[in-house]
Parts: C-alpha cells; sequence; structure tokens
C-alpha cells in the first residue's frame, strides 16, 4: 500500500497549487472576456457555465463522493481486489453517464435556448456546452478515483494542467476568431482531453494494484450505488441552489445585469480557493480514522480543520469585502463596480458559516449521507423563494442576499446533525476571537483605500497591509496553537524553512498559561 499512497500533508501542498492555478486562470479569463465582450455576451457566457456545471453534477450521479469513500474504505484494509472491482464497474458505468448527458443536452438544445437566453441563436453553443459535460462527468469520476487510492499529488498535477488550458485554450480560440462560440467550442475540447488525461492515470494505478497481495473480499456496487444516491439528489439541489440566482437574474431581468453580478461571485471565490483542498482531502483521511474505528482521531481533526479554515477564511473573505469596490473597478471595469455591496453580503454571510465545510466532510466520512438531502433541498428553497420574491425588486442586492441565505440554511441542518453523530467539535471562543480580529483589520483596511485613488498598485498595498495587520493579531491574541500549527507547516515545502520558522514562532504553547504567553512575546 505504500507504494500507491501519498502523504496527506504533500497532498494539501499540491492541491493548494492545483487551487491557485484554478483561481489565477479564471481570474485572467474573466477578465480577457470583460475587457474584450459586451456585458451582455459575458452574462450569456456566465449563464453556458452555469448550466455546464448543474447538468454535470446531475449526470455525475452522486459517484464522486461515493467512489471515493469506498475506495478509501477499502484501500487502507489492502481489499487490492475489491477496489480494482470497483474501479472497472464505475468507470463503465460514468462512460454511460457521459453519453447520456451528451444526448440530453443536444436533443433539448432549443427549448434551453429560448427558455433561459431568450434567443434561438444560442443552440449551437448549448449542444457544444453538452460535450464539455460529458467531458465533466468523466474529469469528476475519474479524479474522484484518485483522490479516493490517495493519489494527491498525481490528480493535483493534473488539475494544474486542466485549470491552466480550461481557460487559457478557450481563450486562444476567442482571440483567433474574435467570436464567442468558438469560447465554448475550446471548452468542450479541453474537457474531453482532460478526461482522457484523468482516465491514463487511473489506469496506470488500476496496473499497479493488480500486481499487489489482496484479499478476498466483495464489495456489491449497489453498496456504493446506495451511498451515492443521497449525495446524488443533495448534489444538485446544492448545486441548483449555487446557481439558480443568476438563472432567475437573467429570467427577471437581463443578460447584462447577470455578467455584473457574476463578476461578484468570481471575486467571491477568490476566498475559497484557499479551503477548498482542506475540503477534498478531508473524506479519505476522515474516512480512514473511521475505518480503523480511531474516534479520538477523527474528533481531534475536526476541530484542528475547523480552526484552521476559520482562521484562514474569515480574514480572506473580509478583506476582500474591504476591497470590493477598487477590486471591480481594476479587475472588470467602471461597469461592474455596482456589484460591490453584493459582494460585501456574500463574503460576510460565508464568512460566518465557513465551518459546514468541515462538518459536511465529517458527517460524509461516517456515511451519515443522507442528511444532505435535507440541507441541500432547504438550501434550494431558500434560495428559489428568496431570488423570485428580491431579484426583480432589488436586482443584484437581492441575488446577494437570496445566495447567501442558502450558507445560513445550510449550516443550520448540517451543524445539527454534526453534534447529533458527535461530528461537532467547534472552539467556540477561538472562532469568536477571529472574528474579531477580522473585523479590525476589515474597518482599518476599508477605511484607507476610500482616502486614495483606485490603481493596481494599491490594492498590493492594501493587501500587504491588511495580511501585517492580521498576523499580528494571530500572535498577540493567540489565534493559534502549535499543533494546529503544525498542519500548517507540514505542507509548506522544506526548502522554505525561513518560511516554516516564522509560522513556528506565530503558534502559542497551549499548555502554558495566558499569562506566561502575554509575558514572553511583550518580553
Amino acid at each position: 500500500m505504500g507504494n500507491i499512497t501519498e502523504s496527506f500533508s504533500s497532498g494539501v501542498t499540491f492541491q493548494y497549487s492545483a487551487v491557485a492555478s484554478m483561481f489565477i486562470s479564471s481570474s485572467l479569463f474573466y477578465f480577457f472576456i470583460a475587457h474584450l465582450l459586451p456585458v451582455s455576451v459575458v452574462g450569456s457566457i456566465s449563464l453556458l457555465y452555469a448550466i455546464m456545471n448543474i447538468m454535470a453534477v446531475v449526470f455525475v450521479f452522486g459517484l464522486s463522493n461515493g467512489v471515493q469513500h469506498y475506495l478509501s474504505y477499502h484501500l487502507v484494509r489492502e481489499n487490492h481486489g475489491a477496489v480494482m472491482k470497483l474501479m472497472k464497474q464505475t468507470i463503465s458505468f460514468s462512460i454511460i453517464l457521459a453519453l447520456a448527458a451528451f444526448s440530453f443536452m443536444y436533443f433539448s438544445a432549443g427549448e434551453i435556448a429560448i427558455l433561459f437566453f431568450h434567443s434561438s441563436a444560442y443552440v449551437l453553443s448549448i449542444k457544444l456546452i453538452g460535450i464539455a459535460i460529458a467531458g465533466s462527468v468523466m474529469i469528476n469520476v475519474s479524479g474522484s478515483m484518485l483522490l479516493g487510492l490517495n493519489q494527491y499529488k498525481k490528480y493535483s498535477l493534473i488539475y494544474i494542467f486542466i485549470n491552466i488550458f480550461t481557460y487559457f485554450f478557450p481563450l486562444s480560440m476567442l482571440f483567433i476568431t474574435g467570436k464567442s462560440v468558438y469560447l465554448i467550442a475550446g471548452l468542450a475540447t479541453i474537457n474531453i482531453i482532460s478526461a482522457l488525461l484523468f482516465m491514463i492515470f487511473v489506469y496506470k494505478v488500476y496496473n499497479r494494484l493488480s500486481g499487489l497481495q489482496t484479499k478476498a473480499v466483495k464489495e456489491p456496487y449497489r453498496n456504493l450505488v446506495y451511498y451515492s444516491i443521497p449525495l446524488f439528489f443533495s448534489s444538485i439541489m446544492g448545486t441548483s441552489a449555487t446557481y439558480i440566482d443568476r438563472i432567475v437574474v437573467s429570467y427577471f431581468i437581463n443578460l447584462s445585469y447577470l455578467g455584473i453580478y457574476n463578476f461578484a461571485l468570481i471575486i467571491a471565490s477568490a476566498a475559497t480557493f484557499l479551503v477548498v483542498p482542506v475540503s477534498n482531502l478531508l473524506i479519505p483521511k476522515l474516512s480512514s480514522f473511521f475505518s480503523l474505528d480511531n474516534k479520538e482521531g477523527f474528533r481531534k481533526s475536526i476541530r484542528i480543520l475547523l480552526n484552521i479554515v476559520s482562521l484562514i477564511y474569515i480574514p480572506a473573505a473580509l478583506g476582500i469585502a474591504a476591497l470590493s469596490r477598487i477590486i471591480l473597478y481594476e479587475f472588470a471595469g467602471s461597469d461592474y463596480t455596482i456589484a460591490y455591496i453584493p459582494l460585501i453580503i456574500i463574503m460576510f454571510i460565508t464568512s460566518i458559516f465557513i465551518g459546514t465545510t468541515v462538518l459536511a466532510s465529517g458527517i460524509s466520512s461516517i456515511r451519515k449521507t443522507r442528511i444532505f438531502l435535507y440541507s441541500s433541498g432547504f438550501a434550494l428553497a431558500s434560495n428559489i423563494i428568496l431570488s423570485v420574491i428580491l431579484i426583480p425588486r432589488f436586482n443584484i442586492i437581492g441575488a446577494a442576499i437570496a445566495y447567501s441565505s442558502m450558507n445560513a440554511v445550510n449550516f443550520s441542518i448540517v451543524y445539527y446533525y454534526a453534534r447529533k453523530f458527535s461530528v461537532n467539535n467547534y472552539d467556540i471562543s477561538r472562532v469568536i476571537k477571529i472574528w474579531i480580529s477580522a473585523i479590525i483589520m476589515f474597518g482599518i483596511i476599508f477605511t484607507i483605500q476610500g482616502l486614495f485613488p483606485y490603481t493596481m498598485i494599491n490594492i498590493f498595498i492594501y493587501i500587504l497591509a491588511g495580511l501585517l495587520i492580521y498576523l499580528v493579531e494571530i500572535k498577540v491574541f493567540h489565534l493559534i496553537s502549535q499543533e494546529e500549527m503544525g498542519y500548517i507547516i507540514s505542507v509548506i515545502p522544506e526548502r522554505f524553512s525561513t518560511l516554516r520558522y516564522m509560522a513556528k514562532r506565530m503558534a502559542y504553547n497551549e499548555q502554558k498559561g495566558n499569562y506566561d504567553r502575554l509575558f514572553r512575546f511583550i518580553k
């Protein structure tokens, strides 16, 4: 098993690289299309991407989380025969689902164009996005297989390639032809290539497993399907909830407002890339604890990761909120600056409920996936109801409120069941201190940025100032313990010895009293 298992810390490092590449690539992509295309065309591209993401989740059929869990479960027990059989069955099933996705989009393109785009001119683009959806289904399933097999490095390296070329290649097509439809054609092409690349790596791992000693253990595939069905419905509802406000904006208002609002959501995702890798890698790690019946390790990991996610995400989100207007101005242009209030609303509310990421992963790892039917269902209902009520009256501010309501609803349900099944392990006092520190930083940066001209150089100065303020607060308010910092240091490459040393010095010793720590810091 040692030959096919990569370390968790190494996986986190590569995952951060992969998600960082996605954020940088997508930022450049939307920067260029905002300056090259009219706002209405930007809105149509945003809507096509929303449809792609929703339909990809529909046709993945919940397999991503299911195969990830069961492969991790059997791998840690060295049941290689069961692992190989699950891999073969999942690949066959995913190919069927990918073909079904393309067929559905191809034959329903006309109806979708009239209903959501109010024009038949988008039929070809919708058919092309069907190809992209088929590729995305294969990417999601095969990528989850690599994660379930603890192949974090391979997964992340492929995703770095995908994240770069998914945006670079379509942009190149746009530059060459000057037509937005070729941008969608480029996306479809690169998705298929990326799916094939993932499949090649899965096949290599399969061959390596075939040479290892195995146990005579069978895992009926229906168990994986039963595990995945609740996740299938919850994923549909969760993803639909994420994008329903955009669809309502395009339906009730127009594609131009959708283009503007979409940029607020794109910038809001900037902080997400800091916690997504932890979420992706958490299920296999916690599934291993569950498999080995290590309850203490399970709860301890939950507590540490809740603190780390809060420590990283909350200040990042509030920093983006503080700089919302200047970022929109410099990133997209003056036409998009009206989205700064929706952006502030989204960043504050998502920060309050960021712990959902960790708690949901914990619940998935103990196989209580039915809960996500409730959480995603009510979140979807909340977004639909509030979108229909608020968007016609308050435009994109109403859309931001409706979108943000999902976080509150989802967290409430997940938190209730996390406590019921002893998954919750919140350190409330620590989270409160993190919030106080982040709000202080927000107030200072928000005030300062309003006093000076909007320039790109000033953005970097404000970011650096906010970071320095928060680092001082981490030390003064004892926001991270030595053990928690150990998790962070473990993902910093050893060649960055100075950075590792500085990070270590930021942590406090939980075994010492508050007075000793404060005295030592002052001294």
